[in-house]
């Protein structure tokens, strides 16, 4: 694919991830609402700390031609683990909503580059940062991202 880094794309597929997520978060009550709540996941706490349109530019390296006319937006957050254990985070429990429908959260395994939206970071004292990459169809704009069954954040008005 001519990239400079090696770089691993899964889209997550809702069908592989329902039984799972029902399984993992059932006991988990859907909080959070505005980006900066912490909300409780089976793994830890988990809070969205901005959600931010990008261009085409910015996800250019990724060569996502199926996606072409689609508006990434990266999703930043932190979660602490339970316990302060050195946990991992399923990110197929990220999904997302567009103003006509849902959106392709996108997971980009970083093997070397510079592209900064890869998935969680690494963990330190039990906790992380990360970055999602969610695809928006065009002409739509990004509504709200969740977490599993556990948390869903608004996305932010565009101005």
């Amino acid at each position: 694919m001519g990239h400079t880094f090696r770089q691993r794309i899964i889209r997550t597929s809702a069908a592989s991830l329902a039984v799972p997520a029902l399984l993992l978060l059932s006991a988990c009550g859907t909080s959070g609402g505005e980006i900066g709540d912490e909300v409780r996941i089976s793994e830890g706490m988990m809070t969205v700390t901005g959600i931010e349109q990008r261009t085409a530019e910015d996800v250019a390296a990724l060569e996502l031609d199926e996606l072409a006319g689609q508006t990434p937006y990266f999703v930043t957050y932190e979660v602490a683990f339970n316990d302060g254990s050195d946990g991992d985070l399923n990110e197929n429990f990220w999904k997302a909503k567009a103003s006509d429908g849902e959106a392709s959260p996108i997971n980009v395994l970083n093997f070397g580059g510079d592209f900064d939206c890869t998935g969680l970071g690494e963990v330190s004292d039990g906790k992380a940062e990360g970055c999602q990459l969610i695809m928006v169809p065009e002409g739509a704009t990004l509504e709200s991202v969740s977490f599993g069954g556990a948390g869903t954040w608004r996305a932010p008005k565009a101005e």
